[in-house]
Formats: C-alpha cells, sequence, structure tokens
C-alpha cells in the first residue's frame, strides 16, 4: 500500500457482518492467510487455515507470524472500541507460546478495558483441538495513533 492509497475505514459499530468484509479486506489479512470469523463490541476472532511462511522444522506456525496475526487480530478488537476518527496503534505486545501452533488456528481478541487513550486486549491462539498454543497481553493507544482521512472509502 502506497501513501497515496486510503485504507476503507471501518463501518460503524452494530454493523457487525460488515466488519467482517472490511476485516477481510485488509491487505494483512491476506498477506498473513487470516480470515475473520467474528466481529463484536470488544471481540474479534480471526481463522489461519494453512501457514503462508514455510512452517518450523516441526511442522508448526512460526512463532514470529502467530505474534503478528496476534497483533493484528488483537488490534481489530481494540478498533471496536474507539471513535471512527482514528484507528489504535499497537503500543505494546507480549506473548507466552505454551505449545507448538499447528494448522489450521484460531486467534480469538477480547478487550480488557478500554479508557480514553488505550484498550488493553487478551488474544488467545488455539490450534485445530481446540487446545491453547500460546497466549498475548497487548495495549493500543488511541491517542496519537492513526488518523482516518476524511476523504478514505467505506466500501465494501
Amino acid at each position: 500500500m502506497t501513501s497515496a492509497d486510503t485504507m476503507p475505514i471501518p463501518p460503524p459499530p452494530g454493523e457487525w457482518d460488515r466488519w467482517k468484509d472490511w476485516a477481510d479486506a485488509i491487505p494483512a489479512v491476506s498477506s498473513m492467510a487470516l480470515e475473520c470469523t467474528e466481529v463484536s463490541q470488544g471481540h474479534a476472532a480471526m481463522r489461519m487455515a494453512a501457514s503462508p511462511w514455510p512452517p518450523n522444522p516441526n511442522g508448526a506456525v512460526h512463532g514470529g507470524l502467530v505474534a503478528a496475526a496476534a497483533d493484528h487480530v488483537g488490534g481489530l478488537a481494540a478498533v471496536t472500541q474507539v471513535s471512527l476518527t482514528g484507528l489504535p496503534a499497537t503500543a505494546a505486545l507480549s506473548g507466552q507460546y505454551i505449545r507448538p501452533a499447528f494448522a489450521p488456528l484460531t486467534f480469538d481478541a477480547r478487550v480488557v478495558n478500554a479508557g480514553r487513550t488505550v484498550v488493553f486486549v487478551h488474544i488467545e491462539v488455539t490450534n485445530h483441538d481446540g487446545q491453547l498454543c500460546s497466549f498475548f497481553t497487548g495495549s493500543w493507544s488511541t491517542s496519537g495513533s492513526g488518523r482516518i482521512d476524511a476523504g478514505a472509502r467505506v466500501e465494501p
């Protein structure tokens, strides 16, 4: 995406089916082979059917990709909590890896607390058997975050 491109703004809160379409249209989603499965106030979930990166020697999804996807899904949950004048920016992300992450993976992010300038999110990553592979906690800044251009598209 170039600086001349504009990212579509999220649909209004409550139109959660449109949010799923919006989330799937973000370029990072296709780059990480994610698919949005659910969005609601303070919650987002995405699925990674297979890794777009070569697997680790044991066949698991690379931990860096797991962290990047967790960051993205956490940010999606955070954006459901802010006004549509800006997008939250990751301020901190910390993760714990419990077991190898064999795809398909589910990323489930829930807002723990949303303040005036910071949104706190907990993200769980589970494998095809529903076992917890890793979890992340993060904070997203709403102060000084990415501003939405007034001319931004509202599609899809």
